[in-house]
């Protein structure tokens, strides 16, 4: 029985991963679709921009399905006087039996150009490892325990990325894994590419709209498109949506519940054959301040 058990649950792993491997039907990266609250994540030019100082999400996507990716994510985010950003990002992340960690640090300069705009550039400097845990998916019969989990080498990757500021709009475009670093033999960090622009419109007093988009370019991998629209009400709640075509929609939700926390919940519905497997994906997360803001710095706030 257990066997059999065992055999089903590496069906349905395996399963998931060829769904996921396949270029037409991969399921995002949480830092894809999830960006309006964590910016850093796409480059490191907003090192020192996000709304608060600390902000944790937890990704999980494929709800339903054994094996599906999940993500956790902590950012440590602070700016100075000067004009100097630091962000500091933790990431887990889990798929079937592999399992990724990651440690970022970012820091970006943001000069101001005029009156109206300012001009952001960062680097950010990776280091992960990612290990594969067998004995979790797969059944052995008297096997050497030794080979149950294959731990790889600590890995080191560099990003760099700028973005120009306005007082209602901005754009920018980001370079991720400059030196793709090798994994294993002849298994390298695929190397992204990110362009992105957004605009932000009053409607009146109390509410504002903004939308944005992100285009993403990955080695070996097809292009990918994300849309964006959110409406806000004085800063206190929102509710968005997103779209990406041939892939995913859904739905965001800001609120913020008091003076120095935000509480954020999005729902995604895949837009591919994924859908006869599961139906939903979620991410829940909050942030908050823990110093007071240096207010001599501003920075037009485009982000959740």
């Amino acid at each position: 029985m257990r066997k059999q058990t065992t055999f089903f649950k590496q069906m349905r792993t395996a399963l998931l991963m060829c769904l996921v491997g396949n270029g037409l039907w991969a399921q995002q990266h949480p830092s894809l679709d999830n960006y309006l609250f964590t910016p850093v994540a796409i480059s490191p030019a907003h090192a020192g921009m996000q709304g608060k100082d600390v902000v944790s999400l937890v990704d999980a996507q494929l709800v339903g399905v054994v094996g599906a990716p999940r993500t956790g994510l902590l950012s440590a985010d602070f700016k100075t006087l000067n004009g100097l950003g630091i962000n500091i990002m933790a990431i887990s992340d889990a798929l079937g039996p592999m399992s990724t960690g990651q440690l970022a640090i970012s820091s970006a300069y943001h000069l101001p150009i005029n009156e109206e705009w300012n001009l952001s550039t960062g680097l950010r400097a990776t280091v992960s490892r990612t290990s594969i845990d067998l004995n979790s998916e797969i059944f052995y019969d008297g096997l050497d325990p030794s080979i149950y989990t294959l731990a790889g080498p600590f890995i080191a990757n560099i990003d760099i990325g700028t973005t120009l500021n306005g007082q209602n709009a901005y754009f920018g475009l980001s370079y991720k894994n400059v030196n793709r670093a090798q994994i294993y033999q002849n298994n390298y960090t695929a190397q992204i590419f990110h362009l992105f622009a957004g605009y932000t419109q009053a409607l009146n007093k109390e509410w504002s709209i903004r939308t944005s988009f992100l285009a993403t370019g990955t080695t070996n991998s097809p292009g990918d498109l994300n849309l964006h629209a959110f409406l806000e009400h004085k800063n206190s709640w929102g509710l968005g949506a997103h779209y990406s075509p041939s892939d995913e929609m859904g739905m965001m939700l800001k609120i913020n519940t008091a003076n120095d926390w935000n509480f954020y919940y999005q729902y995604n519905f895949p837009l591919t054959d994924l859908v006869y497997i599961t139906r939903s994906s979620h991410v829940v997360g909050f942030s908050f301040d823990i110093i007071n803001k240096a207010k001599s710095l501003t920075s037009p706030r485009f982000f959740l």
